[in-house]
């Protein structure tokens, strides 16, 4: 009994920096990210416009596919975006200057986004 407390409690010592390191978002930092690098094509609401509507869809994606799409330009379904998505993993962001996203730039944007609601259907 003693054995399995004292593995337990070395598991959770273990896993909970890593749970808590993704846990904690800034919303703050991700829309300002979002103003200065993607407004200008998905919108103010990022309702979409030159670029793809995100919020309520890309929004909720599993973060590995938005980060994928974000800093490569394959969506959700596997497809590449149009040319106009800029592979912000090639470039950098254009604020700060050539910046790569970092996870937690990414984590911040996904969690602005997300204080625009969920995709409406037919049964909401």
């Amino acid at each position: 009994m003693r054995r399995v407390a004292l593995t337990l409690g070395c598991l959770t010592t273990l896993l909970l920096p890593s749970v808590a390191a993704h846990a904690a978002v800034d919303v703050t930092a991700g829309k300002r990210l979002y103003v200065d690098n993607c407004r200008r094509c998905h919108g103010a609401r990022a309702q979409g416009g030159i670029g793809k509507k995100l919020a309520g869809d890309a929004a909720y994606w599993d973060f590995d596919v938005f980060k994928r799409t974000v800093l490569t330009g394959i969506d959700d379904e596997g497809r590449t975006m149009k040319t106009e998505m800029p592979r912000w993993g090639t470039t950098g962001f254009a604020k700060p200057a050539g910046v790569k996203p970092s996870d937690d730039d990414l984590r911040n944007i996904q969690a602005y986004l997300r204080t625009f609601g969920r995709k409406r259907t037919s049964a909401n």
